[in-house]
């Protein structure tokens, strides 16, 4: 594996500042070539519906139309995150295909990386957005008492369980008699 692309994927781990999941299960034979790195933002099918739970809510006494523009807000910010997501894995194909080129400039991997992050903010801002404006309309009592029902957390939990969820990913260079490979797990 050459340094430079060595050196462009840790610089794409560092960037995204991911925490760091549990050990991996034993190591599978390495790829032959690095894996592009992953969104931090997953998509996927949701399993229930984005807001507050039905049965926390009634259990907490939130009225039904603080609810319902709960639920609104949610999905006003899961419709804005389909774009922002779409333009991240944009910009991370567009990383792998400079990676691949045979002499990569460091100055466009760098800038490309620049730009993964740039995606990644507005996607995080999303997110929090949408926390912080549901933490408004609960007020900080009915917020409290959610977080403390929720078990993740209130806002963790109603953004990641009811809307896209963030995903781990391990970045891991593995050194052996043949050279160095990049290991990139979900």
């Amino acid at each position: 594996m050459k340094p430079l692309a060595v050196a462009a994927l840790l610089l794409a781990a560092t960037a995204l500042a991911q925490p760091r999941p549990p050990p991996a299960p034993p190591a599978t034979p390495p790829p032959s070539a690095p894996l592009p790195p992953m969104p931090p933002m997953g998509g996927g099918m949701m399993h229930s519906p984005p807001g507050i739970p039905p049965q926390v809510a009634q259990r907490l006494g939130i009225p039904a139309d603080t609810v319902k523009k709960v639920r609104d807000m949610s999905l006003d910010a899961n419709e804005q995150l389909i774009g922002l997501e779409a333009d991240l894995k944009r910009a991370q194909l567009d990383l792998e295909r400079a990676l691949l080129e045979t002499s990569p400039d460091e100055a466009k991997v760098l800038g490309k990386l620049d730009v993964i992050a740039k995606a990644e903010l507005a996607v995080r801002k999303n997110r929090m957005g949408l926390m912080l404006k549901i933490r408004k309309l609960l007020g900080p009592d009915t917020w409290a008492k959610l977080e403390a029902e929720l078990p993740m957390g209130g806002g963790e939990h109603l953004m990641m369980m009811h809307g896209a969820g963030e995903q781990r990913r391990e970045v891991r260079i593995i050194r052996s008699g043949e050279g160095e490979n990049v290991e990139v797990r979900e």
